[in-house]
């Protein structure tokens, strides 16, 4: 009677086991809709040749590894680095995706950069290629300097340090003289 019993459960467990996978199939859910890794209070270090060129932190991390990219979720912050190791600039975002094998990294949602020298830029989407060491968006931004200009433009790019940047379609306003040497 016992065996008869446990038999039953036994049969009754498979039965059910069976059931789920055949309810997610129907669904249209697979194993690639499900992150391989999550994690809180991520960071990702990002280097070339042995040296640091950024590093990434969030609140929370999604991976997926068959897509080869990691969600950065919740306080996005990105310190980076110049040739010599020192830290150049930090980003700010809501969230940031990351590519695992070309490096590219998407920040979204109040992004804000600082650069070290004082320089400012803000947009809603920025991206950074690290193959170039560049950042880049089509997006509206605004870009602060530490001499009183704003400039205000959609588009732009530079070097992770913002020495070397580029507004497209700009227009602006400064609180120095015309005429006025640096």
């Amino acid at each position: 009677m016992k065996t008869g019993r446990l038999l039953m459960i036994c049969g009754l467990a498979l039965l059910m086991g069976c059931g789920k996978s055949t309810v997610m199939k129907q669904r249209g859910a697979s194993r690639e809709m499900f992150p391989d890794q999550e994690s809180w209070e991520s960071t990702i270090i990002i280097s070339r040749s042995n040296r640091l060129v950024a590093r990434a932190y969030s609140r929370r991390m999604i991976k997926y590894e068959n897509r080869q990219v990691a969600h950065l979720l919740g306080d996005v912050k990105v310190d980076f680095y110049n040739e010599q190791g020192q830290h150049v600039s930090l980003l700010l975002a809501d969230s940031a995706e990351f590519h695992l094998k070309t490096h590219k990294l998407s920040a979204n949602g109040n992004v804000i950069i600082h650069s070290d020298s004082g320089l400012v830029l803000l947009t809603e989407r920025l991206d950074w290629n690290d193959q170039y060491d560049m950042l880049y968006t089509n997006d509206s931004v605004t870009f602060a300097s530490n001499e009183s200009d704003t400039l205000y433009g959609i588009g732009f790019e530079s070097d992770v340090d913002l020495t070397h940047w580029k507004i497209f379609h700009p227009r602006g306003v400064t609180e120095r003289q015309f005429g006025e040497s640096e």
